[in-house]
């Protein structure tokens, strides 16, 4: 057995019995545990770990920062007991055709972390720790990683599981044409054919604006009639003036 559920139910106890000395848990693995198909009563949890694999038919080795850990935890109040069952996903060999999915291993590092997050949820859930909630413990890289997350192997991904596989095929679309405006998204859309439109509208209102302006504050050259008559009429009595005086 890749995972020695013995020695992972030794110290799950010993962690839940350091912080609830009192509580009875055990906990148990279970492979035909589903995403969102809980019984009554019973709640989810769901956490990454950073595990190794190991092909039974060509023996090739790798390092995934990808395990999806699947719990289901249930307790009873009156008789201060509770159940996990836990659901550890594979991988396959990308190097083998038909290979199966592996289970993987841990670390005794990686393993604190997977139960010590668990027993995070546990106390926050059922015990009221919220108050005093401590973050869950990351997962931290054993080995440097090459490339990204194979998807097409990964179980957990082609059940919809994983959070990784999911992230790479359900980008949502952005609500609002300013959102790309916010992010800095340079991809083509309504977000693109916004801003020229915004520059030309712009454009075309400063133009207007200025127009405005010049008409107000400019003097009026359109001439009067009444003052041209008064100027002929003031020109013909000059005239007639001096041609009376010869």
């Amino acid at each position: 057995m890749v995972v020695d559920i013995r020695t992972w139910e030794q110290t799950f106890q010993e962690l839940i019995q350091e912080a609830k000395p009192w509580a009875k848990w055990t906990l148990k693995l279970d492979e035909n545990l589903q995403l969102d198909c809980l019984a009554q009563g019973w709640k989810q949890y769901q956490q990454r770990a950073f595990g190794w694999f190991r092909c039974s038919s060509c023996q090739r080795s790798w390092a995934s920062a990808q395990v999806q850990v699947l719990c289901h935890t249930s307790w009873e109040h009156w008789t201060s007991q509770g159940q996990v069952h836990m659901r550890l996903f594979g991988q396959r060999c990308q190097k083998c055709s038909w290979s199966q999915y592996e289970m993987p291993e841990f670390s005794s590092d990686s393993t604190m972390r997977i139960l010590s997050n668990l027993v995070q949820h546990i106390l926050k859930k059922y015990y009221g720790n919220g108050t005093r909630k401590s973050p869950e413990m990351p997962v931290i890289l054993e080995v440097a990683l090459e490339g990204s997350h194979d998807t097409a192997n990964c179980e957990a991904c082609t059940l919809g599981i994983c959070g990784q596989g999911l992230k790479s095929y359900m980008t949502k679309p952005s609500k609002s044409p300013l959102s790309h405006l916010k992010t800095g998204n340079s991809s083509p859309g309504i977000g693109a054919a916004y801003i020229p439109n915004q520059g030309k509208n712009q454009s075309a209102e400063t133009k207007e604006a200025k127009g405005t302006g010049y008409e107000k504050l400019g003097p009026s050259r359109d001439p009067d009639p009444l003052n041209i008559c008064v100027f002929v009429l003031l020109l013909v009595f000059i005239i007639v003036k001096c041609f009376t005086s010869e």
